[in-house]
């Protein structure tokens, strides 16, 4: 997994460095990079791809991941948190066993105990958002309930991160609140459509030239597979093979374009295929 540095991450990380707090910074790191992680892997798990990590002053955003169908949903949203209570668990443990690691393990624990629980927190766009949204038989009506959620919640960070000027203060926690208010003012919700970053894939400047590529898939991958496949430099044509290697059929990506849109994306080639053409 790639891991990217927003520069207001870096900015931030010297305020920390520069106030004596690196140690508990270090442990915030770990923890979202754990957090992250747990989302890719239970994607992966689910027959989906996620991309690169990037690491913001708020937190951590990985490329890719709305076009889950319901279940596949609730797990990929929730292993993350889940991931983050057993770190803090396991944490707890080693001081029973080490106690003399107490001091250098407290921020790492504290910082997966947050994340957990603030990611539970049923606003756009956090985990227990999607959870709740995978969940919902009225899916708009529960996006338009946990933006407003999500407006609320982010003022009452911001103010947070304000008052803490008082005791020690943390950048980050207003940062955050600014974080969810925004996405749940400009952010787009569309948790059944194909991703822009998706659809950008399909779209070709011929002016700088393009290239040509056929690719062999074997009839029973995730449709995901398929369109990791799909790239801005080429017109990429598809044959889809059995297990002896055998073509089967042929797809070019405006099939696989159409297939993305009508089933989910943690279907078989094959059965995409068949629930779409035939």
């Amino acid at each position: 997994m790639k891991i990217k540095l927003h520069p207001l991450f870096i900015l931030l990380a010297l305020y920390f460095v520069l106030t004596d707090r690196a140690v508990m910074f270090g442990g915030y790191v770990l923890a979202v990079i754990a957090h992250e992680v747990a989302h890719s892997r239970a994607a992966e798990w689910r027959g989906y791809s996620l991309g690169a990590v990037t690491l913001m002053p708020y937190g951590g955003v990985i490329a890719g991941g709305d076009n889950y169908d319901d279940k596949d949903g609730v797990i990929i949203a929730l292993a993350a948190p889940v991931f983050n209570a057993l770190c803090a668990v396991s944490v707890v443990a080693l001081w029973w066993l080490v106690p003399a690691s107490y001091s250098f393990t407290k921020d790492v624990c504290t910082a997966n105990v947050a994340l957990c629980v603030v990611n539970l927190l049923p606003v756009y766009p956090l985990d227990g958002y999607r959870a709740v949204v995978s969940l919902a038989r009225k899916k708009s009506r529960a996006v338009a309930v946990m933006k407003a959620a999500g407006v609320a919640v982010g003022c009452v960070f911001v103010v947070l991160g304000i008052l803490s000027v008082w005791y020690e203060f943390n950048p980050t926690i207003s940062v955050f609140g600014c974080f969810l208010v925004y996405e749940a003012v400009f952010g787009a919700g569309g948790e059944r459509a194909l991703s822009a970053a998706a659809n950008n894939k399909f779209c070709k400047n011929y002016l700088v030239g393009v290239g040509k590529r056929d690719v062999l898939l074997h009839k029973d991958v995730p449709l995901v597979r398929a369109l990791t496949q799909v790239n801005r430099d080429n017109v990429t044509k598809f044959s889809i093979v059995d297990d002896a290697g055998k073509t089967l059929y042929s797809l070019d990506e405006a099939d696989v374009g159409v297939m993305c849109e009508e089933c989910e994306l943690s279907s078989t080639v094959d059965e995409a295929y068949r629930r779409t053409f035939c």
